[in-house]
Formats: structure tokens, sequence, C-alpha cells
């Protein structure tokens, strides 16, 4: 058995959900929720990268029953806990059923919101070459200390 009963994942850092809705807040919410109801032992509520069904979103899915929620927004969140969570129902109306393939419906989004995603995009390219030239330095100086 697993160290939680249910696990929680929330679309926060996809390049789209955030644009369909509050997605921190859904987060935070549903943390506050679960806690409220004593249940922070037993369930597990957790940011995650992209689902990757953008469009859709805000998203999030809830294992070990592998069911997703579409369009979920923060007034959402307390029928999520209530039925789902604590009851072990279902939210219909919110669930999502991807068919097989590739979802991502992003036409509808602004010109905007898809330069922030090429933005967004550039700086995690950036960001994982200065952590690759952070590592080589760090050998770098390993390999010289060894060596004296």
């Amino acid at each position: 058995m697993s160290q939680f009963q249910k696990h929680v994942f929330i679309c926060t850092q996809g390049p789209y959900c955030g644009f369909d809705g509050d997605t921190e807040s859904i987060f935070e919410r549903m943390k506050r929720m679960v806690g409220a109801h004593g249940l922070n032992e037993e369930i597990r509520i957790n940011k995650a990268g992209c689902l990757n069904q953008c469009g859709h979103g805000p998203m999030l899915v809830v294992y070990p029953e592998a069911t997703w929620y579409g369009n979920v927004q923060v007034d959402d969140v307390a029928e999520i806990v209530e039925r789902h969570l604590v009851n072990g129902e279902v939210v219909e109306r919110l669930r999502f059923i991807a068919p097989p393939g590739n979802n991502k419906t992003v036409d509808h989004y602004p010109a905007e919101v898809h330069a922030f995603k090429s933005a967004t995009e550039e700086m995690q390219k950036k960001r994982e070459a200065l952590r690759q030239a952070t590592l080589a330095q760090i050998q770098d100086r390993v390999e010289i200390s060894e060596a004296s």
C-alpha cells in the first residue's frame, strides 16, 4: 500500500492552465480543505507541471483511481473535496475523459499566451544550460581537489 490513500496532482506550471483559472488558489484551497478534514496523512495534494491536456484546464487528477477533472475553478474545490476525496464519489460534471491521441486545443488562446509559452520554454532552456554549467564547475573543483 502506498503512503497516501489518494494523491491529487494539480497543473500549476503548464503553459496554459494558469490562463484558464487560478491554479495556485485551487491548490491552496484544496490543501486547506483536506487539512480541515484532518486528512493530511491520507490525502496528498501536489502541484504538478503540465498534465498534457492543454486547453481543458485548469486540470487535476486524483490517484490511484486516475480520475481526471477539467475546467476546475476555485469554487469547484469544495465539491471535489467533499464528494470525491471525503466520500469517494466522482464529480461527474467536472470529470474529464480524454479521447486517445493528442487532446490539446490551444488555438483559442490569444497570441500573448502563446508568446508567454515560448518565453517560458526559452527560459527553461537557459535554466538547464546554467544548471549543467554549474554542475561542470563543481565537478572540475572536485577533480582538482582530489588530484591535490
